[in-house]
């Protein structure tokens, strides 16, 4: 394929770049992979290395020169954000649209990169390179492609199938046992709704040795289990994951566009999509709780298959170690609206993929009501959890993402569930015509329960209603006193978000904030007129709050580093002036273009307000140390560090008084420095997002000082001498 192209676009999972989680023995002269039943020559010496690098030697070797764009194959990263990303890398790239890609990782990857492909061009192909199982016989030939979004799993996607999956089990000998039990999922649901002979293999082979031997490819682990015919054991391994590949491909090419909704391979995946990413558990987990509901529902709701068979499908899961209960299921109000999202998914329509008949054979169930989905999901509970029939209660064996070392999705997600199902609940009120009975009985009840909790809020004592409300809320909350000044650490923590509040938030913040001052308008309207870059300014929230900061400290001279196009420099200044100060506001501006913007809007401001701020188009860091070096020079009130992350701790320490110079922060003087908090939001490579954590680190560190790092808009840490 790449042969003639003379390069290759590669989009690689990070973690096959980590020594530690995949590698495999290759041989140090010869670049031979060992592989299953492969002798060991006696005069060939091998070493470990990545599947990266193992692909870096395949594409020399062939003299095929790559662009290796490296994404995290994390659910917590598969977000419309990390799609964009990988546009504008192919873009960079100059990626044409007869050129594939080559997308090289688990699910996650697949997912994301094929989206990316489906939008580039509206059309460019890519060959999958499966790293997982879920890559291996479901995402990577999967025509569709996707990510998720306000906490619904797959809620953004295109139909855009691979020219070619290559899926090669051998791969799969060091993922994380955990990785490959939630994988095997993908496989029971095939077995279930399409393929009995799988099913009965599944069965014979036993979970403890597929996740044991991680599908046959790590066979030394069966010294000792009592399994003496080992080419049978693997040529059944071989035989799984053919039987599910097929059985995938024959449902899914069938009907590659989803035209109709009878979907067998949509089995366990009715209900799980709505609170997979609220409970922050792996794929198959969920996949598989919704396969044993699902085959409860058939058994006891639609009279399809018996309770002997429903047992049987559950003894299986739960044999496999898979989850066929997670207590998030107790949320009614969250199932009933991935019921809700199903049904605008499938096109108005339930079509819920169950066993019926005999297991390996389909059926959809269109009808059931909420108050009967809440009574078969109690009796099912009491089934999988109670009867003492399944091990473990019926729970799973490594079940969430941190389990397997993934960053966590549930509180985001849950975040948006909870505002989506409030949101439907305001907007549920419809006319007469176009509303059933049931509906509106259904609205009118849910205002009468609202009525009496407001009634019983209101009885209740301030004490009496934070022991009976709030504690509720607030149950998992966590003790918010330090008692110790917190280690430092060589980089922040993950943080899957580019943003520290949701929009809701900020915006409703705002709305309760006062009006901008003119002055303040004129510089985001001629920002704005000038295509500056807008977001840069600090905004009504920021500026307003910098404004009453000023006027309450009686701030007489303030250093703002990092004018931008000035409104920090205004909101200063008219604090200063509002508290009847003589305001003086020097502002630090490198960019020359910027500062020519700044003056525009400075002399547009009101006068008093423009003649209090000097603008300095100049190098800070030496306009710092020139004013420093001056005995008799000014000392400044309030300090406002904004201006480029890299050079955060050395405006610092100037202001404290480095290498002997005197300090240009006041005795009483505080700094304000902005976007401190930008070291979570800033992506892992960037080098700002290091800067920051050591500039924030070193002000915590340095005993001469006191500090507080508020979470206003990206985070201000206020600093003040003992």
């Amino acid at each position: 394929i790449y042969r003639p192209l003379g390069r290759c676009v590669i989009i690689l999972d990070d973690k096959l770049m980590d020594p530690t989680y995949t590698n495999g023995l290759v041989g140090i002269t010869t670049n031979h992979r060992v592989v299953l039943g492969m002798a060991l020559e006696g005069g060939e010496n091998f070493e470990k290395i990545t599947i990266a690098e193992q692909i870096n030697r395949y594409f020399a070797f062939h003299q095929v020169e790559i662009e290796v764009l490296v994404r995290s194959g994390n659910e917590a990263d598969k977000d419309i954000e990390n799609v964009q990303k990988i546009l504008i890398e192919l873009k960079k790239l100059g990626v044409m649209r007869h050129e594939p890609v080559l997308v090289v990782g688990g699910g996650v990857i697949a997912d994301i990169a094929g989206f990316a492909c489906a939008l580039f061009h509206r059309n460019t192909p890519y060959v999958m390179l499966a790293t997982s199982i879920v890559a291996g016989i479901d995402a990577g030939p999967s025509p569709r492609t996707c990510c998720d979004g306000q906490g619904y799993k797959n809620a953004f996607g295109a139909f855009h199938p691979p020219v070619v999956t290559l899926t090669d089990r051998t791969l799969w000998r060091t993922m994380h046992s955990g990785m490959i039990r939630h994988g095997i999922a993908e496989i029971v649901k095939m077995a279930v709704v399409e393929n009995r002979e799988l099913f009965e293999l599944l069965e014979k082979v036993g979970p403890k040795y597929l996740v044991k031997t991680k599908f046959g490819t790590d066979l030394e682990s069966l010294e000792g289990s009592g399994i003496t015919d080992v080419k049978a054991f693997n040529d059944d391994c071989e035989r799984i994951v053919g039987l599910a590949m097929e059985s995938y491909v024959r449902a899914e090419y069938g009907n590659l566009w989803e035209t109709h909704q009878c979907r067998p391979h949509a089995y366990g995946h009715t209900w799980s999509p709505g609170y997979e990413l609220p409970a922050g558990i792996l794929h198959g987990h969920a996949v598989a709780t919704c396969m044993g509901f699902g085959a409860y529902l058939s058994w006891k709701h639609c009279g399809w298959i018996d309770e002997a068979q429903c047992v049987r499908i559950c003894k299986l899961i739960n044999n496999l170690e898979l989850s066929l209960w997670h207590d998030i299921m107790d949320d009614k109000e969250i199932f009933h609206s991935c019921t809700k999202k199903m049904v605008q998914k499938r096109g108005g329509n339930l079509a819920a993929p169950l066993p019926r008949g005999e297991i390996g054979e389909c059926g959809y169930m269109n009808d059931i009501t909420d108050d009967e989905l809440g009574m078969y999901l109690d009796e099912y509970k009491e089934l999988v959890t109670k009867s003492g029939i399944f091990a473990r209660n019926g729970y799973g064996v490594e079940v969430h993402l941190a389990d397997v070392g993934l960053g966590e999705t549930c509180h985001e997600a849950l975040a948006h569930v909870r505002a989506e199902i409030a949101t439907d609940g305001q907007h549920s009120f419809c006319n007469d015509d176009k509303c059933s009975d049931k509906k509106k009985q259904d609205v009118n009840y849910m205002m009468v329960e609202e009525e009496k909790k407001d009634m019983c809020s209101n009885e209740l004592s301030y004490n009496e209603w934070i022991k009976s409300v709030q504690a509720d809320r607030n149950s998992e909350w966590n003790y918010n006193v330090s008692f110790e000044r917190a280690p430092n650490t060589s980089e922040p923590p993950h943080y899957p978000q580019n943003t520290l509040f949701n929009e809701l938030t900020e915006e409703y913040a705002t709305a309760q904030t006062s009006v901008s001052s003119s002055n303040v308008q004129t510089a985001a309207k001629i920002t704005s007129e000038e295509q500056l870059f807008a977001p840069c300014m600090v905004g009504t929230l920021e500026s307003q709050f910098l404004k009453m900061f000023a006027k309450s400290v009686k701030a007489e001279r303030v250093l703002d580093i990092g004018t931008f196009t000035g409104m920090s420099a205004i909101a200063f200044a008219e604090g200063s002036l509002a508290a009847k100060m003589p305001a003086v506001v020097d502002t630090l501006e490198f960019d020359k273009t910027t500062s020519i913007a700044a003056q525009k809007i400075f002399d547009n401001c009101e006068p008093q307000v423009k003649n209090a701020i000097k603008l300095h188009c100049t190098n800070a860091v030496d306009w710092m140390r020139t004013c420093a070096d001056d005995p008799n020079g000014t000392s400044f009130d309030i300090i406002f560090i904004d201006a480029d992350k890299d050079n955060y701790t050395q405006y610092y320490e100037l202001a404290m008084g480095a290498d002997g110079r005197r300090p240009l922060l006041a005795e009483d003087g505080v700094i304000l420095a902005d976007n401190s908090l930008c070291a979570l939001l800033y992506d892992t490579d960037d080098s700002r997002r290091v800067a920051l954590h050591h500039f924030n680190q070193v002000v915590k560190d340095d005993d001469r000082v006191e500090q507080v790092v508020l979470t206003m808009r990206e985070g201000i840490t206020m600093i003040s001498r003992k």
